[in-house]
């Protein structure tokens, strides 16, 4: 795994997938927004939802894991590469260095990583939260939607 700060959001490389995660926290609500894009930069996939998350670390993290179960990992897309670019350096190295990792998510982790195994290469990067606006816009419309958004195409 590479860690990566990215100031602009520009397309994967050819034949990769890029995954863009946000998450927002506001009081003791928490929304998810996520959308999965093509080496040409066309989305694929939107979600958007409710979250348990105190904090936008774990709102990201627990985006990932939830999207792992649902969608990367069991889809034909699973043996493209992929990279996975959120806002939040502490999340980004979480995933990239089990040392960091809080000790009481380590169930969550261990889901995430498997997923991880299922991807054929993988790569994290971490994006400035303005470059990262659809998701931004999805995680926050997530905080009042009272059931999950997926748009698939």
């Amino acid at each position: 795994m590479i860690n990566i700060t990215v100031y602009h959001w520009k397309p994967p490389p050819l034949e990769w997938m890029k995954y863009n995660v946000a998450g927002f926290v506001l009081e003791d609500e928490a929304g998810r927004g996520e959308v999965l894009r093509d080496d040409k930069g066309v989305a694929c996939t939107f979600f958007s939802g409710q979250i348990k998350a105190r904090v936008t670390k774990m709102a990201e993290i627990i985006a990932i894991k939830t999207t792992m179960d649902m969608d990367i990992g069991s889809s034909p897309k699973a043996h493209v590469p992929l990279i996975i670019e959120l806002c939040s350096f502490v999340a980004s190295e979480w995933l990239t260095n089990k040392s960091y990792r809080p000790w009481l998510l380590r169930k969550l982790f261990g889901d995430i990583d498997y997923g991880i195994k299922q991807l054929a290469l993988f790569r994290i990067t971490v994006i400035h939260r303005q470059s990262n606006g659809i998701e931004d816009a999805l995680a926050k419309a997530g905080i009042s939607r009272s059931s999950f958004f997926k748009a698939l195409w």
